[in-house]
């Protein structure tokens, strides 16, 4: 049974509350946009757009903002499949988009589970969470693709207070309670979000002044949501100042700082995909510095999307502090062990990598898949023994270790990377056809190249990424 709650269209008419509320100007929204740093001569945007008052207001705004410095901008929204209503609210907004003069692109969530039944545990925080990230991979995707650096999202001053208040009750560090930055640094792009100052009474005031209709989202008063929850027990915030918050941000701030400063005195990142830390310059950071560095070292080698936390990572930590880390730990889906140089190894765990999997031909196209959160493999284009003949040959893309494992020889031509330790071998991706292996090529040398195709050490996170921007 789908969701009793439907979707509604709320015309832009005039009210009394508007005289009371200024709509946010194009100056203003300039300064907003200049606080989260350059952007090219002629910027190039994306703006997530779901049909809410927030995302219309910030794409009507960003819409002006680029025209003015003769750059393009293009409305993006995510056809979730989570209500019967999605692929016409997706409609809707591509009409919006045009008779604004907007470009306008919809994707579909392919893995959407589809409408949900009315059942709490069905459509609670796992299916909230999974159309989230689903929401913005399919949106960098899009924004790699097309070459954008910059993606626009509609978060607002309120959505900041009721996400700093949920993570209070989550018992969430500093981090956590510093709420959403106002610049998150992807690979390929970057998360903008230019209205977290701003209240959201001034950005309904916004898209009343432009008469623009929005669609009003069911979940928002969906108490098996958690943001509902906090809305209907708290449904208004101040409106200027966010006191902890505030002071939580500072406090971030100080933090990555102080990560990043010693990680980049501590840290080296090999190409093969591992890292070495100096425990020397490790030991002389305070010890919450060094619970941060590690669970980022973790997820950037172990290609994690979260940092792991909890005991295992306080054990782990003091361990390498008091110089007593013995034979070596895991954690994350990497090893941490000491080499004979006296340096600390963090490599990616064999056992935590997945199944060698099927890889479809490319044809004549150049074609790029990610592989275990750590590789950007590159297969080129059609040629000779290459790529062009996988799609009548079987073709398994995993690590050197699996392949090893199951009996498959190294092809005589493959790079052997001999200089490198064992366990780092293992762990490198190869591609296997033919009753051989090859491993995948890497910058090392001109001299190294692999016809087949070419990996690139690109983790989802980077062991000191980019300042937490509060806007």
């Amino acid at each position: 049974m789908p969701l009793a709650v439907r979707p509604e269209i709320v015309h832009s008419v005039a009210c009394a509350a508007d005289e009371a509320v200024a709509p946010i100007s194009a100056a203003e929204f300039a300064a907003c946009m200049q606080h989260l740093g350059r952007f090219e001569a002629r910027p190039y945007l994306a703006v997530g757009v779901s049909g809410g008052r927030d995302s219309l207001a910030l794409v009507l705004l960003a819409a002006e903002w680029v025209a003015a410095r003769g750059g393009r901008i293009i409305a993006v929204t995510i056809d979730h499949g989570l209500r019967t209503e999605s692929a016409a609210e997706a409609a809707q907004v591509s009409a919006w988009m045009a008779r604004q003069g907007i470009s306008h692109q919809t994707l579909a969530w392919q893995d959407s589970p589809g409408p949900q039944v009315e059942d709490k545990d069905a459509i609670g925080g796992g299916t909230e969470a999974a159309a989230r990230s689903a929401r913005y991979a399919l949106l960098e995707t899009f924004c790699r693709a097309q070459g954008i650096l910059h993606l626009l999202v509609g978060h607002h001053r309120d959505d900041q207070l009721e996400t700093q208040a949920m993570r209070r009750a989550r018992a969430s560090g500093v981090f956590g309670r510093a709420g959403m930055p106002a610049v998150r640094e992807l690979p390929h792009a970057r998360i903008l979000r230019p209205l977290l100052d701003i209240p959201r009474a001034r950005v309904t005031a916004t898209v009343r002044a432009r008469g623009q209709d929005w669609i009003e989202d069911p979940s928002n008063r969906d108490a098996r949501f958690a943001r509902a929850r906090m809305r209907i027990a708290q449904p208004t915030f101040p409106s200027t100042g966010s006191g902890a918050g505030e002071n939580t941000a500072l406090l971030r701030v100080v933090a990555e700082r102080e990560t990043a400063r010693v990680a980049a005195q501590a840290v080296a990142l090999h190409p093969a995909g591992f890292a070495t830390l100096n425990p020397a310059v490790f030991d002389a950071a305070n010890r919450e510095t060094g619970v941060r560095l590690i669970a980022n070292l973790v997820t950037c080698i172990g290609g994690r999307i979260y940092a792991p936390r909890g005991p295992r990572l306080i054990r782990l930590v003091d361990k390498l502090m008091a110089g007593s880390l013995g034979g070596g730990a895991t954690l994350g889906g990497c090893t941490v062990r000491s080499d004979r140089s006296g340096m600390v190894r963090v490599a990616r765990e064999l056992a935590a990598i997945e199944a060698p999997r099927h890889v479809n031909g490319a044809g004549d196209v150049v074609r790029t898949l990610h592989w275990d959160g750590r590789f950007q493999i590159l297969f080129p284009a059609a040629q000779g023994a290459g790529v062009g003949s996988m799609a009548d040959r079987e073709t398994l893309l995993g690590a050197v270790g699996h392949f090893s494992a199951l009996g498959v020889p190294a092809h005589p031509d493959s790079p052997r990377y001999g200089a490198l330790p064992h366990a780092i071998r293992m762990a490198l991706p190869a591609i296997s056809r033919d009753d051989y292996f090859i491993v995948c090529a890497m910058p090392f040398s001109e001299e190294m190249r692999c016809d087949v195709a070419i990996a690139r050490f690109a983790p989802k996170n980077p062991v000191a990424g980019a300042v937490f921007a509060t806007g």
